[in-house]
């Protein structure tokens, strides 16, 4: 653990520079809620020492089932980072929330919010036929994965917002996890954390390539290493916020209420 904490962040860190570099080049920038042009779909930097720490620790296991649970993981990863990447570069914002890109399908519109959320599906379904025992398990742990991800799209609204909140439901993660799951979570968080000042400081936008990876991570580690009793309860939550999102302003509620105001500015 502590030698992917180190060589991810470090790397990463390095890294930053290049992709911003990169995507300013390619003209992938976009306006933020200010109104300033920065690079979007930075969340690519996240990408690389994942595939190298993720080829490091499974040069180590001895286990078919350990090597099968860093495959699952980095594979779903991969595939929701790919879906963010061209929701960030071709996406439409004129449709907005699950509801909004939903209704544009069955009128007969496809819009990347669309193709992601089906896509995002999918690969939830894929990843739960590994973890479920019979269609219920199935169905409670697609959900988790799926809505799991599409909660760090919607606290990715302000800078650094989705990192604090990613932060908070990991840590705890990382705790309570057992047994080779709990190494998992070392293929992602330092390169989070290495790029987390240039969120914050609004240099630029990791995008949907960055937060349908850090929500699919949370997802699918929730799959992998509770019981469906603690699944259960995620799923609720989950659920509540999307009901809530959906009728209300999450930053309009942020604004105003001091303290998750404080917490939510820390930083900037």
């Amino acid at each position: 653990m502590a030698v992917l904490f180190v060589l991810g962040f470090l790397l990463t860190f390095l890294m930053i520079p290049l992709f911003k570099g990169m995507l300013t080049e390619g003209d992938i920038v976009r306006p933020n809620y200010k109104g300033d042009m920065i690079p979007v779909s930075m969340g690519i930097v996240f990408i690389p020492m994942l595939t190298i720490n993720a080829i490091l620790l499974a040069s180590v296991v001895r286990s078919i089932e350990n090597a099968a649970y860093i495959f699952i993981f980095v594979s779903a990863v991969f595939s929701m980072a790919f879906a963010g990447i061209m929701d960030d570069i071709i996406g439409n914002r004129n449709v907005s929330g699950l509801k909004g890109h939903f209704k544009s399908l069955f009128k007969g519109k496809l819009t990347t919010g669309g193709f992601k959320a089906l896509f995002g599906g999918f690969i939830g379904i894929l990843v739960s036929v590994f973890f479920s025992e019979n269609l219920l398990e199935l169905c409670l742990n697609t959900l988790v994965i799926a809505l799991s991800t599409n909660l760090m799209n919607l606290m990715d609204l302000r800078p650094g917002r989705a990192i604090k909140v990613y932060l908070v439901i990991m840590i705890p993660m990382i705790i309570t996890l057992t047994g080779f799951v709990k190494v998992l979570p070392f293929l992602l968080v330092p390169n989070v954390l290495a790029y987390f000042n240039e969120d914050l400081k609004a240099r630029c936008m990791m995008g949907d390539a960055g937060s349908n990876v850090l929500g699919i991570s949370i997802g699918i580690l929730m799959v992998m290493g509770y019981t469906n009793d603690v699944k259960i309860a995620w799923l609720i939550f989950l659920v509540l916020i999307h009901i809530l999102t959906e009728k209300y302003s999450l930053t309009k509620i942020i604004e105003n209420n001091k303290v998750l105001n404080f917490i939510d500015r820390l930083g900037r």
